[in-house]
């Protein structure tokens, strides 16, 4: 399992690498960003020794029992092996370990403001999520802007079967409004589909990669 799972998160960063646009925006953030989820995927430090160097690894996890000490490994093994941590949904737990940033979800976005301009101050990226126009206006208005997003559901994922989803003409419609933002395509990406995602990259230059939990079909 543990090679079938690094095989495709390999396979994924080099289609994203292949067909992202390169530009300055992409040199600044790398093609892969992984989110952790030990239901699917089991312990997130075996996860963080199988994803590729130079990616980004967040922590979701929001309900493990033992948190800030699983954040502090994860810390670890990233500095180790050159990847950019981001804790979801904590300001004080990401300046803790040092993070590379902070991941704030969609729906705090303008609840977290306090949060935010903490992350900021402590020298951490700010990144969240964005699932509508409405979201992606909300991200690009006022005095906070995010460093970068993913922009989701692209196609159907297991957690969520039947439920809309972008597709590729949708993602293109996302990545127009939050242009310039760095963004990553996240929901469903697969070896299979990576490609067919990033082709929105041609005319959105801020499309920098893709983002997931499992990649596998």
């Amino acid at each position: 399992m543990e090679r079938d799972t690094k095989a495709a998160l390999h396979a994924v960063a080099s289609i994203a690498a292949r067909h992202r646009a390169h530009t300055p925006v992409s040199r600044d953030w790398p093609p892969l960003w992984v989110m952790t989820d030990e239901t699917a995927q089991g312990p997130a430090t075996d996860l963080a020794h199988l994803v590729p160097a130079g990616s980004i690894l967040c922590l979701r996890d929001y309900d493990h029992p033992d948190r800030a000490a699983l954040a502090k490994d994860l810390a670890r093994i990233c500095r180790t092996r050159s990847l950019r941590l981001l804790i979801g949904g904590d300001v004080d737990l990401a300046l803790e370990v040092n993070a590379f940033g902070l991941h704030v979800p969609e729906g705090l976005w303008r609840g977290r403001r306090g949060q935010i301009r903490k992350a900021r101050a402590g020298g951490l990226r700010v990144t969240t999520a964005v699932h509508s126009p409405a979201a992606a206006r909300a991200v690009m208005s006022g005095p906070l802007v995010a460093d970068a997003v993913t922009l989701s559901p692209v196609f159907e994922t297991r957690s969520h079967p039947g439920a809309h989803t972008l597709g590729p003409l949708g993602l293109s419609k996302l990545l127009r409004e939050v242009a310039p933002l760095p963004a990553y395509a996240l929901g469903g990406i697969h070896t299979g589909n990576a490609r067919r995602a990033m082709a929105c990259a041609g005319g959105w230059p801020n499309l920098v990669g893709v983002a997931g939990i499992r990649f596998q079909p």
